[in-house]
C-alpha cells in the first residue's frame, strides 16, 4: 500500500495505517462528512460499522452530541480502540454482524462506516437487510466505499497481483455505482444516493497534496472525471 501499515486484524487482511502524507488529511475530511450526516439526520445513536482502532468513532462523539457505538469483528481492534479513545458517548463493543444477533446494541438513528460494505459483497443483500432492521424508521444510512473504476482501485481489486499486494480478502471487491444503486433498494432502503468523489489517495507525499486539491474541484465537477474518483460517498433513508 502506499501508507505504512500500523497493525492488521487476527487473518492479516484488514490493515491500520500509520498516519503519514495525505492519509490525516483524507481522515479528517471524510469523518467530517460523517459528522454532516449526523447533523442532517438529527442522530441522537449511531452505529459505527468496522470501527479498526476507533479513530473515527472517537472523532463523531468528540464533533457530535450523539451517542456512538462502534464495533468490530476484531478483538485486536477493539482492544487497541478501547485503550486509544474514551469519552462519555463512546462505546466499543466487538460484534459480528453477520453472526451475532443485529438488534444486540438496539436501534439506531444512522447506521455508517468507512471502507466496509466491499468486505461484504458476497453477501451484501442480507447485510443491507440486517443494517435497515437495526435502523429507526426516518434514520439513515452513510458508507464510503471504493469505486472500482478508479485505477488504483482497479489494480488493487482487479488483478492478481493487485489482490496479492493489498492482502484483500478473497471475497472482497470494490463497487461500481450500479451495483449500489441496484442493491440499495432491493434491501428497503429509499432516497438512495451515490455520490463519486475524492482524488486523495492515502499515503502520498504532502507535498503533491496542494495540488491534486487544487484540481479536484474540477475533476469532480463533470462527469467526464468524476467517475475516476477513489470512492462512493452512499446515503440512504429507512
Amino acid at each position: 500500500m502506499m501508507s505504512k501499515i500500523a497493525l492488521r486484524d487476527e487473518h492479516g487482511f484488514n490493515q491500520v495505517f500509520r498516519p503519514v502524507g495525505s492519509t490525516p488529511l483524507r481522515m479528517r475530511r471524510r469523518n467530517d462528512w460523517f459528522v454532516a450526516q449526523i447533523e442532517n439526520l438529527g442522530a441522537k445513536r449511531v452505529l459505527e460499522l468496522g470501527s479498526g482502532t476507533g479513530e473515527t468513532a472517537s472523532y463523531l462523539a468528540a464533533h457530535s452530541s450523539a451517542e456512538i457505538v462502534a464495533v468490530d469483528i476484531s478483538p485486536a481492534f477493539i482492544a487497541e480502540a478501547r485503550a486509544r479513545h474514551a469519552a462519555p458517548n463512546l462505546q466499543f463493543e466487538l460484534f459480528d454482524l453477520l453472526g451475532d444477533t443485529p438488534l444486540a446494541f438496539g436501534q439506531f438513528d444512522m447506521v455508517c462506516g468507512n471502507g466496509i460494505l466491499h468486505h461484504l459483497v458476497v453477501r451484501l443483500p442480507q447485510v443491507l437487510e440486517s443494517l435497515k432492521s437495526l435502523t429507526r424508521p426516518g434514520g439513515g444510512l452513510a458508507f464510503i466505499e471504493p469505486n472500482f473504476h478508479n485505477p488504483y482501485c482497479a489494480f488493487i481489486f482487479g488483478t492478481r497481483v493487485g489482490r496479492r499486494w493489498a492482502r484483500l480478502e478473497p471475497d472482497e471487491m470494490a463497487f461500481t455505482p450500479g451495483e449500489l444503486h441496484a442493491a440499495l433498494p432491493a434491501a428497503g432502503w429509499r432516497d438512495a444516493f451515490v455520490h463519486t468523489k475524492d482524488f486523495l489517495l492515502p499515503g502520498l507525499p504532502k507535498t503533491v497534496v496542494s495540488g491534486i486539491l487544487a484540481v479536484e474541484p474540477a475533476l469532480e465537477a463533470t462527469r467526464l472525471t468524476r467517475w475516476l474518483a477513489q470512492s462512493h460517498f452512499i446515503t440512504a433513508r429507512a
